[in-house]
């Protein structure tokens, strides 16, 4: 017979047994799942723990714990917390039977059914907590429990159909699942939460899962309820079987030969069998343990307390200097409280810092939508005086990573690289906040955003349970907020102040109901409180209406858990509202709004709209779309006041976030991918190619200096472009001619910022597009080529650009634009422009590759035709004048050298300014013409001191630009006999180099051929030699440079006694025969003349006069009197 002892659907159901309570040997504790209650679940024709389970023989006691399921399948009712207290209402009143039939000792056997299971686990992990003297008696269910029978337990979650045809199968009354129903899909923090907090325990019981084999079907749809992977995970030491029947039949047995029912009989049977001697075990193990932490609780009571300091540093007024965030925090922003304060004391005090030379992380882990980003913003603003700086990294990517931190470089003057940003903050002493946000790639390794040293606090926000790893002072979980600070927000931003309800009105219940069934996310309750504010709904009718579009919702493919659904279904409403609204306003905000989907989710420059909306082109619209892709060509006050609308309308939805202080539009990411994934594939592709011409049409051609700020601030936004273009498409490269242009620009602005592997890799794809579509001579595959030449040339990949730029010249020889182009004298010396311009970039290029009289000759053809075409002072032939004079210098003409340079100087100073980078790349060539003649050095150094302080302020003190110009005035210390300058200079940066272009990079050959010179002014030659053996194996065989290399490295030897003069005479009679051999430079050039000099004074001292008279006849360029006239280092 059945005993309940209430009705109140919170009570026990102890089956009567004829045996005294005492002599029995265990407990069977059947619980059961949502929608279901304790009778009818393990009830088909007869109650078979009752009817058919031989207790008597087993000698067992068996009861049916029965709670109130409605409250966790009600809306409103139920939310992720609310399974606490019923776990704990289980603990107790199974604690309490257990007590007064005084059997507290007795094992336990849980059998479960669905979400029981979940319960059964929280359960325990709340028994096992209870330590303390107050509480230690419920402990005890915790140690009497010896294995659990799981039927059904969805331990990963339910999938969405499953979900859905759960509730449809339950036949209750409402528009949806609830918040807590929700929270049983798949993936959910809550599942997560029971997980972890009962894996440790796992290893105690026995435990036995059991899984459907057979679909439920609800008219015409049948699905497992719970699948196989999530009833029976891959545990360790874990039974597990099938039973053919459907979720609800699977613990319903009416005959002693059902096939399930064996196998549960089986399992109970044992457990029965090795319970008692098991548990009398763990009693008294557990009971040992606790009685030992009683007496360190009593040693403890008997220490004096401890007195805290407090830091002065604490105390001291405002010490930030640096304060770089995206943008404020919301103005609504409410609550975590509590959670600031726990991540203070985490951080510890400022003093505290560089104690242990390691930085204090903290971890903040949540779904999106729970208020991570909006808290780190206003922990930041609160304790901005605490700290010397405060910085932010977007790392919802590497690249974006990336991006902020060479900003973050170029902010501070190190330059525009990732490697710059980092370095600096490295290397400051003073204290930071480092806030990491968005950190949810799985893959991606976070430490390398960590600077070197330990001066800092850094806070990481992510999804991703595994970056808990990063954490040195622990991590802290953000889930809901706390119910009284969700429902202040929800009203808040609902109402104004002078309509917000009272505490007690009714009002404020319903707002509580509402604030549950969001999981009281901090972005689903402001996007719920914009509705209701903007009259969408009131606040009575909100729940009903959202429940009907979030059931709508969930069905959606990309999304996969109960927050996602909460946020966008909050964001969806609002967002129907104003799609339906058919004036050009609201078209406005809905076409803003598609774009804003694809690019980057954050700091969206309003510039971006201002400049291109009128030229995207109308086949990517509706032919009558009047929208703001179709606005005129002039940017007037009525186009103004369209983006100022548009933009307004869904600030005031809370659709987006817009800092006009700052110029910025940026969005959630939750609510980013939504509005990507809500549009049909051919919208996304139609959206994504407007939002990529949007991008390219900011991009002028001419790249102007004054449009260069601007450009780096479009990097994210063209990175998240073309994740877009390879997750729709399944590449990044062109597929048509209007792409091509649009991936061609933003290779330009890779290339700008430096990026030139990024830039060479979409310029390699834009080339291949055109040579297959257009054909080889095409100008625009012409164009493509050259680029693609230009970024190697960076890149110092000489070969192919070379074998590019000669190709280019080779089809501007053949084709012209014109006929009057044919008909120049001689035909085959055309001096067409573009022919002109591709003779240019060969003199730089064969100039970097060390063919110096094919430069020369590339450089004068190229300035004496674009002085006919386009004139002395036209930029392009200031260019080609510029670069034939870098030729001459290295070919020690310093005359011409300098008497073009002082022409392109003083133009380029009239045109672009003092401060132009091509200016003031005149200004070093100048000054080094000047060091190579030895003349007016004084001049030459003021000269590039000016250039480096004017780089360091335009590019960064470690840009690549920058650092050949410290080497250029390191060079000229070191002419002047002030080797040591110039050595403190080179040493400083060889680590940069180091970093910013690698070991292998030319740039350090030069920084380390220079830093010889001065060391060999310096008498260093131990260091000099070393870092001439590293100079040579860099420097390819068949460049000019190697000569200088080899000789410096016979002449330190020499200087060391290394070797004899006998030995250095030959060896550099092996260099003058590499420099024939090869023809690097003609007999009378200085670096030809500086070896022959260095074999003459030998030949002088050793008096081998024949030898001597034949090397002055095979070299008539040497000094007649003997003495030293060639300085290698210098030429």
């Amino acid at each position: 017979m059945i005993n309940p002892r209430s009705d109140d659907g919170s009570a026990y159901l102890a089956i009567a047994l004829a045996i005294v309570p005492r002599d029995l040997i265990a407990s069977i504790v059947a619980v059961h799942g949502i929608y279901e209650n304790g009778h009818e679940t393990w009830t088909e024709d007869i109650l078979w723990l009752r009817d058919l389970f031989p207790y008597q023989r087993y000698n067992v006691r068996v009861l049916v714990y029965q709670y109130d399921a409605e409250a966790f399948s009600s809306p409103g009712d139920g939310s992720a917390d609310r399974i606490l207290p019923f776990a704990n209402s289980l603990v107790a009143e199974l604690y309490a039977d257990r007590h007064f039939a005084d059997a507290l000792k007795r094992p336990i056997i849980f059998i479960c059914h669905g979400f029981g299971g979940l319960l059964v686990k929280r359960a325990l992990a709340l028994s096992s907590t209870k330590r303390a003297q107050a509480v230690v008696h419920l402990r005890s269910v915790f140690i009497s429990t010896y294995a659990i029978v799981f039927l059904g337990t969805p331990h990963n979650g339910v999938r969405k159909e499953s979900l859905l045809l759960r509730h449809q199968h339950s036949r209750v009354d409402r528009p949806g699942p609830s918040q807590f129903v929700l929270n049983l899909l798949r993936g959910s923090e809550m599942l997560q939460e029971i997980t972890d907090q009962f894996a440790p325990l796992m290893k105690r019981f026995a435990i036995y899962n059991i899984w459907e084999q057979k679909k439920t079907q609800v008219g015409e749809v049948s699905t497992y309820i719970v699948e196989k992977d999530s009833a029976a995970p891959p545990w360790d030491e874990v039974e597990g079987c099938g039973i053919y029947a459907t979720h609800d039949d699977l613990i319903k047995f009416s005959d002693v030969h059902d096939h399930g029912y064996r196998v549960v009989l089986e399992a109970l049977a044992r457990y029965i069998a090795t319970a008692p001697a098991l548990i009398a075990i763990r009693w008294s193990k557990d009971m040992e343990a606790l009685e030992h932490e009683r007496q360190l609780e009593a040693e403890d009571l008997m220490r004096p307390p401890l007195r805290y300091l407090t830091s002065e540093g604490e105390s001291k007024p405002n010490r930030n200097e640096w304060f770089i965030i995206p943008r404020c925090s919301s103005s609504y922003f409410t609550g975590r409280r509590l959670h600031a304060e726990i991540i203070r004391e985490k951080l510890g005090l400022i003093s505290q810092l560089n104690e242990a030379n390691q930085h204090r992380i903290c971890v903040i882990l949540g779904m999106g939508g729970a208020g991570k980003t909006q808290f780190c913003l206003r922990y930041a603003e609160d304790n901005k005086s605490r700290y010397w700086g405060v910085f932010w990294i977007d790392a919802s990517s590497e690249e974006n990573a990336e991006n902020d931190f060479a900003s973050l470089g170029q902010q501070m003057g190190k330059g525009a690289t990732f490697t710059g940003g980092l370095h600096w903050l490295s290397q400051c002493a003073k204290p930071w906040l480092l806030v990491i946000d968005n950190a949810d790639d799985i893959e991606m390794d976070v430490a390398k955003y960590f600077p070197v040293g330990g001066s800092g606090h850094i806070l990481i926000t992510t999804r991703n349970p595994g970056a808990e790893i990063y954490a040195t002072v622990g991590n802290i979980r953000f889930r809901g907020m706390d119910p009284e600070d969700a429902v202040s927000l929800l009203l808040k931003t609902a109402f104004s102040e002078d309509e917000s309800p009272s505490p007690l009105s009714d009002t404020r219940q319903t707002a509580q109901k509402i604030a549950s069934e969001l999981g009281y996310l901090a972005l689903a309750l402001a996007h719920a409180g914009t509705t209701i504010r903007r009259n969408i709904y009131t606040l009575e009718m909100y729940l009903r209406h959202y429940l009907g579009h979030r059931k709508e919702m969930i069905t959606s493919r990309s999304i996969s858990t109960a927050d996602e659904a909460n946020i966008i279904t909050t964001w969806e409403i609002p967002f129907q509202r104003i799609a339906s609204r058919k004036t050009l306003e609201y078209r406005d905000a809905v076409e803003l709004f598609h774009i804003c989907a694809f690019m980057h989710f954050d700091s969206i420059p309003e510039a971006v709209f201002q400049r291109p909306w009128h030229s995207i082109e109308t086949r990517r619209r509706p032919q009558d779309s009047s929208g703001l892709v179709q606005l005129e060509p002039e940017w007037d006050e009525g186009s103004k006041f369209r983006l100022r609308t548009a933009l307004s309308i869904l600030y005031n939805y809370s659709i987006i976030d817009h800092d006009s202080k700052k110029g910025t539009v940026s969005m959630h990411q939750v609510v980013q991918r939504w509005a990507k994934d809500r549009l049909s594939e051919a919208d996304q592709k139609r959206w994504l190619s407007a939002t990529v011409a949007v991008l390219a049409k900011c991009i002028s051609p001419l790249l102007e200096a004054s449009g260069q700020r601007f450009r780096r601030l479009l990097l994210p936004h063209i990175e998240a472009c073309l994740r877009e273009l390879k997750a729709l498409y399944g590449q990044t490269g062109p597929t048509s001619m209007e792409r091509a242009v649009e991936i061609e620009r933003f290779a330009w602005v890779f290339a700008e910022n430096g990026l030139w592997m990024r830039a060479r890799t979409y310029q390699l794809d834009v080339l291949n597009f055109r040579t297959k579509k257009l054909g080889r001579f095409h100008p625009h595959t012409i164009q493509a080529k050259r680029s693609l030449a230009q970024s190697n040339s960076s890149l110092f990949d000489m070969k192919p650009c070379l074998l590019a730029q000669r190709h280019i010249l080779y089809t501007h020889w053949w084709v012209r634009s014109s006929f009057a182009d044919y008909m120049t004298w001689p035909p085959w010396k055309p001096n067409h422009v573009p022919y002109c311009i591709t003779l240019s970039d060969l003199t730089f290029s064969l100039w970097i590759a060390g063919e110096f009289d094919w430069s020369k000759r590339a450089g004068e053809s190229a300035v004496k035709g674009l002085m006919k075409r386009l004139g002395p002072d036209d930029p392009l032939t200031l260019t080609a004048m510029f670069n034939l004079a870098r030729t001459y210098r290295h070919l020690c003409d310093q005359r011409a050298s300098r008497a073009l340079l002082v022409e392109v100087l003083r133009k380029r100073k009239r045109l672009f300014g003092s401060d132009h980078i091509d200016t003031l790349w005149t200004r070093s060539e100048l000054a080094m013409s000047l060091c190579v003649a030895k003349e007016r050095l004084p001049v030459a150094e003021r000269l590039l001191l000016n250039v480096v302080a004017a780089k360091k302020k335009l590019l960064g003190e470690e840009h690549a630009y920058t650092l050949w110009s410290m080497n250029h005035l390191a060079k000229v210390l070191t002419t002047r006999w002030r080797p040591h300058e110039a050595i403190a200079i080179l040493e400083k940066i060889i680590p940069i180099v180091s970093r910013t272009l690698g070991d292998t990079h030319p740039g350090m050959s030069m920084t380390k051929a220079n830093l010889t010179q001065a060391y060999v002014r310096a008498k260093r030659w131990g260091e000099a030699e070393t870092l001439l053996n590293e100079v040579l194996e860099a420097i390819p065989e068949d460049h000019p440079d190697s000569i200088v290399a080899m000789f410096g490295r016979v002449y330190v030897q020499t200087a060391m006694g290394r070797i004899n003069e006998a030995e250095a005479a030959a060896d550099y009679l092996k260099i003058l025969d590499v420099i024939a051999e090869r023809n690097f430079f003609s007999a009378d050039n200085p670096r030809t003349l500086a070896v022959a000099e260095q074999l003459s004074l030998i030949y002088m001292k050793q008096e081998r006069w024949n030898e001597l008279e034949a090397v002055k006849a095979k070299y008539p360029g040497l000094n007649p009197s003997g003495e030293q006239q060639f300085n290698i280092w210098l030429v």
